[in-house]
């Protein structure tokens, strides 16, 4: 997947050129300059090594030992590699060439592994070249005339291949004459590796992070030998199994017998096989700028501090993982942001710990538009959402609901590393003598690493019951009328008796 913000490319040198006697007297694709001198060699001169460094270029042009390039022959200089300039000792001695013995199979003279002298010969007292230069150059000037072999020593991280060793003599003939100020084209092969986060599909803790990693098959003047990605998971992201990891060339599925992968504890490694590195090799640079992506996936299973980064490493040519021997190349690191809600459930007019409730139960949906800058009138979208599991949410004995784990933003796509994310509570059901709320939803506002400051209450008002006697104006009626009544039948039986009694004494 690509797009302009979430793509970040990391530009890499692969080292492969190797430069014998015979391998830098070349012809370039433009004329040949004069030898500076011709005859007997002087062996009171001194002369140079003056290194270019490019990358591998397209074309079959090839440099000048006399003179430096000219404008416009190569392209690509790299820039920040360090060489060393080795006399190449015989019994622990320079080798005369004024000597016409010792230039007897010089031509056939091969550095040993990893810039060790030749069989029969010890490396003298370093010469350490300055860095090249933006242009590519680099010169070590003053060396007597000698025997010498030139090692890369040093270069930037984004180097992923050192050049070869490559010897030669001062002077170097040339063109039936002699030059002591000769020049190198120690070329390399460019190489990049890029990482980056699919979009978030499932937005709680359980949900599954995707990272696409891409590798460009670089240019390269010698044979792939290995040809790794590795992705090493925050312990925060289970890793998914090896048979959901997705690996495509240009798009397309990768032959699965051209790879392997492994998982091994938080580590993931795609791996070409040996057919893999065939391919590779096909032809010359038959697969050049075809893209090998690799999609590791990891579960979220914590969140902590709420920021999970993410790097990938590209292996070359270095089949045995040694990063002494080949360090690999790192990919930019990206990162999944996520955060935590905190619900108290209480009962209206209640604070503190009085009034708590226990047993509301809730649900928590994606905004519609989960990035506005007030979340207060976000609206619902889609379905539950599952976090840890569960998508039904019940408040315990002190009213809280804590939900653990929600995503808020990643470092790729937009809205890249938003501190905030909406999201809405509905609660779907009250606790025993209380009613839901006439609108069950809630905006809220979940922020990166937070779980305190997102912190809201939720009121329930208590269901309505019959009134009892005494405790309302329609009883108090009754009560009085009764009263009222009664009053009246005792009146009248008082004077029903005094009347009876006057008639009794009249």
């Amino acid at each position: 997947m690509k797009s302009p913000t979430a793509r970040r490319r990391i530009t890499t040198i692969a080292g492969v050129a190797a430069l014998g006697i015979t391998a830098i007297l070349g012809s370039s694709s433009a004329a040949l300059a004069a030898p500076q001198d011709y005859g007997n060699i002087d062996p009171d001169r001194t002369g140079s090594i003056t290194v270019h460094k490019y990358l591998n270029q397209a074309g079959s042009a090839t440099g000048d030992v006399s003179q430096a390039p000219a404008a416009g022959d190569f392209t690509d200089p790299v820039a920040g590699v360090e060489f060393t300039v080795y006399p190449l000792l015989k019994s622990g001695s320079a080798v005369d060439l004024t000597v016409p013995a010792n230039w007897n199979g010089l031509d056939a003279l091969t550095p040993g592994a990893a810039c060790t002298a030749p069989a029969g010969y010890t490396l003298g007292t370093p010469t350490v070249m300055p860095l090249t230069s933006a242009n590519g150059s680099a010169t070590a000037d003053s060396l007597p005339v000698g025997l010498y072999q030139v090692c890369e020593t040093a270069a930037p991280a984004n180097i992923i291949e050192k050049s070869l060793p490559f010897i030669l003599t001062i002077p170097l003939p040339y063109e039936n004459g002699w030059v002591y100020d000769t020049h190198a084209y120690p070329k390399n092969g460019a190489g990049s590796i890029e990482k980056t986060i699919e979009p978030q599909q499932d937005y709680g803790l359980g949900s599954t992070v995707k990272f696409p990693v891409t590798v460009p098959v670089s240019r390269m003047a010698q044979a792939w030998t290995g040809f790794a990605i590795r992705d090493t998971l925050d312990t925060r992201l289970t890793p998914a199994a090896a048979a959901d990891i997705a690996v495509t060339a240009d798009g397309t599925a990768l032959d699965p017998s051209f790879y392997t992968i492994s998982v091994s504890g938080q580590q993931i490694t795609m791996n070409f096989t040996a057919a893999g590195i065939a391919w590779l090799n096909e032809g010359p640079n038959a697969h050049v700028g075809a893209e090998i992506q690799v999609v590791f996936a990891g579960v979220v299973n914590a969140v902590v501090d709420g920021v999970i980064p993410n790097t990938a490493q590209f292996w070359p040519n270095n089949p045995g993982f040694d990063p002494s021997t080949n360090p690999p190349l790192d990919s930019p690191v990206v990162h999944t942001n996520w955060g935590d809600l905190q619900i108290t459930k209480r009962a209206v007019g209640t604070s503190g710990a009085t009034g708590t409730l226990a047993g509301a139960e809730f649900e928590i949906y994606a905004a519609a538009d989960p990035y506005a800058a007030d979340c207060s009138a976000a609206t619902a979208a889609g379905s539950p959402i599952s976090v840890g599991g569960k998508t039904s949410f019940t408040s315990d004995s002190s009213g809280v609901i804590s939900l653990t784990g929600l995503f808020v933003s990643d470092s790729v796509n937009p809205a890249i590393d938003s501190t905030q994310r909406c999201y809405v509570l509905k609660e779907t059901a009250a606790p025993a003598g209380y009613v839901l709320p006439s609108n069950p939803f809630t905006p809220v506002a979940v922020r990166v690493g937070d779980t305190t400051s997102d912190n809201i209450e939720i009121e329930n008002t208590q269901q309505g019951v019959p009134q009892l006697p005494l405790t309302g104006g329609s009883g108090q009626v009754l009560l009085i009328a009764g009263g009222v009544a009664a009053l009246a039948v005792a009146v009248g039986l008082v004077l029903m008796r005094a009347r009876r009694q006057a008639k009794e004494s009249a």
